[in-house]
């Protein structure tokens, strides 16, 4: 089987899996043009982790948990990496808030997935599957620290904060919107 059926396949399946755990939710898609060196890496990457990438937003009553990272700059987002091997999802989304910021969480519902084939811009007809899901979490213990090199800032905001990454605006403005005005 072809690294274009297998990582699809695992999609599928993470996406049943997901329906059965969480019942119906709709599944945003994209698909990304990578140059060749990108996409071969891309290529590297997936034949280790299928399944794709998970993130936590994670909520302490009316605090939400937000982090800066290297990657992300002054935009505040919410930890998240890819699984590891047979990892779930959710427990992808565990450890990326653990091994991010030092806090112990769990996770207590789906907020979003998207599906994203991503393609070589030389018009190879090869492809590339993956998952990208978000998780509402609930704080259990620990007081946030950057942990590592790729966090720069963490902190618990109680109203949003000016700057915060496109991916998961929709997340902050839906909390903002439940949780009414408060100040840092």
């Amino acid at each position: 089987m072809s690294l274009t059926e297998e990582t699809r396949r695992a999609v599928n399946e993470r996406v049943s899996r997901l329906r059965e755990e969480y019942g119906e939710f709709s599944v945003s898609g994209d698909t990304v043009e990578l140059p060749r060196e990108e996409f071969d890496a891309a290529r590297e990457q997936a034949r280790r982790s299928q399944a794709g990438s998970a993130s936590a937003c994670v909520l302490d009553g009316d605090r939400l948990l937000l982090v800066r990272t290297r990657e992300s700059g002054e935009l505040w987002g919410v930890p998240g990496t890819t699984t590891d091997g047979d990892e779930s999802l959710e427990a992808a989304a565990v450890r990326a808030v653990r091994e991010a910021v030092d806090v112990r969480c769990a996770v207590s519902g789906l907020h979003r997935v998207r599906r994203r084939r991503v393609v070589p811009v030389d018009g190879d007809d090869r492809a590339i599957h993956s998952l990208w899901t978000l998780f509402d979490a609930r704080h259990e213990s620990g007081s946030p620290r950057a942990c590592g090199d790729a966090v720069t800032d963490v902190a618990w905001w109680e109203s949003p904060p000016d700057a915060v990454h496109a991916s998961v605006q929709f997340r902050v403005d839906s909390w903002a919107n439940a949780a009414g005005p408060a100040t840092r």
